[in-house]
């Protein structure tokens, strides 16, 4: 009798450890379930946040299109060249742009204009309208990008803003080409 009450209890020690195990293993189960939980309900909040930021910061200025801006590097022994673009406003509101900035490189915004008495003339523009659902063409003989200092660049591209009187500079990337 002594044997079976001893194996009896040894089975119940046995038992008792093995839901011990068990118990500990279901809680370890149920932390890694809580931890995934935890880190899913993170990315869910992290990108509804996201979202919301870049939708409160998207302005008039993300509804203006730069179209083909270009640029030919400056002949042989002069210092400036000319760029063209065009630019298209599909916001609802008029945008004032007021100059152009390409630094280290000197830009600023011209316009050729055929008169009378002069003939051609060419002058700065300080700045310009660019009215609801308008195109503004850059164009030789017209509004253009007049450069100085471009003689030894040698990147691809030339990182540009447009400076605007109200919101974020609009940003202009032009392809600086070989003349041929």
């Amino acid at each position: 009798m002594l044997n079976t009450n001893a194996s009896s209890a040894g089975r119940i020690l046995s038992w008792d450890r093995l839901s011990k195990e068990k118990s500990a293993e279901i809680t370890m189960i149920e932390n890694n379930v809580i931890n995934r939980m935890i880190r899913v309900l993170r990315l869910v909040v992290i990108s509804f946040l996201i979202s919301v930021l870049a939708s409160c910061s998207e302005n008039q200025y993300s509804k203006v299109i730069i179209k083909d801006p270009h640029l030919y590097v400056p002949l042989n022994g002069s210092m400036m060249t000319s760029g063209y673009l065009g630019i298209y406003n599909e916001s609802s509101d008029i945008i004032e742009i007021k100059g152009i900035d390409c630094s280290p490189i000197r830009a600023e915004i011209h316009e050729t204009k055929m008169n009378s008495q002069e003939g051609m003339s060419m002058k700065k523009i300080d700045s310009f309208l660019l009215e609801p659902g308008e195109n503004s063409i850059f164009v030789p003989g017209g509004k253009h990008v007049m450069f100085w200092g471009l003689n030894n660049y040698n990147s691809k591209y030339l990182r540009c803003i447009f400076l605007v009187s109200e919101g974020q500079p609009i940003e202009i990337n032009f392809l600086v080409e070989e003349r041929g």
